[in-house]
């Protein structure tokens, strides 16, 4: 019997908490396992669950210095059923079912040398994103490739800053790929009839990145963070005072776009969801759903300093604080826009941290649906789970009664990655570590 908590009628068990690997390597490349937070990278159908997960070759030099497994739940325990040959790809692998009974994992493996970069002793690499397909009905997998259509202009290397989202029900498949010379995506469009629809190359306001997607009966919508380097002189010199790099980059603005005829190939012009600009801050772009009605469901991230030295140095009298936002679009308008949950120095009792630390939305097998976030509280570390009403106003918090509460960045079965709604929730905690990156795994069961 798994531990339960409850408040006002809203109950979550905590099926199984496992921890599958705490002693991954490093990547040594600018990315780690849980570094594509935008994109899926774990799918659940009926009783069947799968997750994506990269690893480093010790002694490969970077970039492209990591392989890709497919794990799969059985009575066993979890199980590697399909992974690469060999080191070829930077980035992780996001994984969606591309059909009601076809899964995918979106690879970019290395094809061709380009040069070699001194200043960090990394090799560059041509690529070649493509989908690799499987039937999850036989147990002799037998994979096969999509091959994407994208936009003739596209140069792709290791640096890809992918995205994916499906619909199984028709076989739609939306996939953003950047040319990182040029800091362009190129999006394409795979439509019910099998047929690809390259986009125009495009960018947002500012370059934007870790998209998070959602495609539907020819609706595309997109959701990212900005990232650039820092751009107020005084905070960029006091970060290099601190980390002796250059390359400390910014995330301070939250956009959308959405277009309602994918086969165009154009998106609408970008709303900026939300902001911090007047203070050295962090945001970060966390997940990403649209209703059946068109409602878009948006959750993110967002603090005042990026780090504590920044508030410090520069308004030493205002609290750290975070909070996680939320907001709904309608037909390209933004109806709603208010904090779920807010902490700081003041309300935590801890001075100089303060941690929100993750989000996710989550639809269940009524349609109801709940945002799932980790906090530091007073407490300690704790995850908890809110019912959001039509109006987007949270329920009271439950408690999710894990005995680690996971604090990293952490994966759902999401309607993006083709995962159906659902009252069980997958979350797959790819957590950073200094030395090691972590693996841990729980079900959760949500019911009135």
């Amino acid at each position: 019997m798994g531990l339960v908590g409850s408040v006002f009628g809203l109950r979550v068990k905590v099926n199984r908490e496992e921890a599958i690997d705490l002693r991954i390597p490093r990547f040594n490349n600018g990315s780690s396992p849980g570094w594509n937070a935008g994109s899926p990278m774990l799918v659940r159908k009926g009783k069947d669950v799968w997750f994506s997960l990269s690893r480093p070759v010790i002694g490969e030099e970077p970039y492209a210095n990591t392989f890709w497994q497919i794990y799969q739940r059985q009575t066993s325990g979890w199980k590697v059923v399909l992974e690469d040959r060999e080191p070829r790809n930077r980035e992780p692998c996001p994984i969606a079912f591309v059909g009601p009974d076809s899964l995918a994992i979106f690879v970019n493996p290395k094809t061709s040398y380009r040069f070699f970069r001194e200043q960090n002793q990394a090799a560059l690499w041509n690529s070649h994103p493509h989908l690799i397909r499987f039937s999850v009905n036989t147990t002799k997998l037998r994979p096969s490739t999509i091959e994407p259509h994208f936009s003739s202009d596209g140069r792709f290397r290791e640096h890809t800053y992918r995205g994916i989202a499906v619909w199984p029900p028709t076989g739609e498949i939306l996939l953003f790929v950047l040319d990182p010379d040029s800091e362009l995506y190129h999006p394409t469009y795979r439509d019910a009839g099998g047929m690809w629809h390259p986009f125009d190359p495009f960018t947002f306001p500012i370059r934007s990145l870790y998209p998070n997607l959602f495609v539907r009966n020819g609706e595309a919508h997109v959701l990212a963070i900005s990232d650039i380097k820092e751009p107020v002189a005084e905070w960029r010199n006091a970060k290099f005072e601190v980390f002796r790099r250059h390359w400390d980059y910014a995330f301070r603005d939250v956009y959308y776009t959405w277009t309602p005829d994918a086969e165009g190939g154009h998106f609408e012009p970008s709303i900026l969801v939300d902001s911090i600009r007047d203070r050295p801050g962090y945001a970060m772009n966390l997940d990403l759903l649209v209703d059946e009605d068109g409602t878009v469901h948006i959750l993110y991230l967002k603090q005042r300093f990026q780090y504590p030295f920044l508030r410090d140095r520069f308004f030493p009298e205002e609290d750290l604080s975070q909070e996680i936002g939320y907001a709904q679009v309608k037909e390209g308008k933004m109806v709603v826009r208010r904090s779920l949950v807010e902490v700081s120095e003041s309300n935590s009792g801890k001075k100089g941290i303060v941690g929100l630390f993750w989000g996710r939305l989550h639809r269940l097998e009524d349609g109801s649906l709940v945002g799932i976030y980790s906090a530091d509280l007073k407490s300690g570390a704790e995850m908890h789970v809110v019912e959001l009403d039509d109006a987007g106003n949270p329920s009271p918090a439950v408690r999710v009664p894990l005995k680690i509460p996971m604090n990293g960045r952490f994966f759902t079965n999401t309607e993006r990655g083709g995962s159906k709604p659902g009252n069980r929730v997958d979350l797959l905690e790819l957590g950073y570590g200094q030395e090691y990156h972590t693996v841990r795994y729980a079900e959760l069961e949500i019911q009135r």
